[in-house]
């Protein structure tokens, strides 16, 4: 809480010399719960009541909106604004060892390919043997390839991590998708790269998400990382605007 107080000088005599004209022995009481009398020592400046103003409190930031993107229909048509890049598929992509995708929230999309394909958020056409992925939700392109053998239904995963954030500082974050990454003196590793410079959303090695869910604003932890293990600055905790997820028609 915070005081404004607002002060005029008036020398002891002066103030003597008024209380005996009109008869008063000390000024009246106010409201206790608003102003505070103050009596100035001998041989100091006497101050006039002290007002005791509240600071107009912060608003609680809104809770984080969970979105979920269907980028490709039942038919297997791009939606939700997707489009496919190009007229033809890019070549075939490797999807013997699919899984679920971890950031779906819905049956139906799959995590194919090595690291460097970043398919990890795929939509099977009609026929199984077409996919289209999706880099971030942002770029609205879908990369078009086939796969041989077709692809059979797969399930969702219990607890998926969202795909993509958007910051409250406008700071736009993709899940990583594996790769190697830099590291920290304080064992922490990166979970999602982030646009707007180097920093990059922390946590720990061994847990299983990086993301505060604890209020209805959820909360991450930004820093940087660097070649080898070195000493960097603490994260700083940033709110979580957006959090965008992967669905099936």
């Amino acid at each position: 809480m915070a005081f404004a107080v607002w002060v005029r000088s008036v020398p002891v005599f002066s103030a003597l010399l008024v209380a005996a004209l009109s008869g008063c022995a000390s000024p009246s009481g106010g409201d206790p719960g608003s102003v505070v009398s103050v009596t100035a020592p001998p041989g100091a400046v006497q101050s006039s009541p002290v007002a005791a103003t509240s600071e107009q409190e912060r608003p609680d930031p809104p809770p984080t909106a969970m979105v979920s993107l269907v980028a490709v229909d039942a038919s297997g048509q791009p939606s939700d604004g997707f489009v496919v890049s190009g007229t033809a598929p890019a070549g075939e992509i490797d999807c013997d060892e699919s899984t679920s995708s971890r950031s779906a929230t819905s049956p139906g999309i799959y995590h194919c390919g090595a690291s460097a394909d970043a398919a990890d958020v795929c939509w099977v056409r009609p026929a199984r043997s077409e996919v289209l992925c999706a880099d971030d939700p942002w770029n609205r392109e879908l990369r078009w390839y086939t796969v041989d053998p077709r692809l059979e239904p797969i399930g969702k995963i219990a607890d998926p991590e969202p795909w993509a954030l958007e910051l409250a500082d406008g700071r736009k974050c993709r899940i990583r998708v594996g790769g190697a990454w830099g590291g920290r003196a304080d064992g922490l590793v990166g979970a999602y790269s982030c646009t707007g410079g180097a920093e990059v959303v922390l946590q720990p090695s061994d847990a299983r998400t990086a993301i505060d869910t604890s209020a209805p604003t959820w909360h991450v932890a930004i820093g940087e990382l660097g070649a080898g293990s070195p000493d960097l600055p603490p994260p700083t905790i940033v709110d979580v605007r957006t959090a965008y997820f992967a669905a099936a028609p």
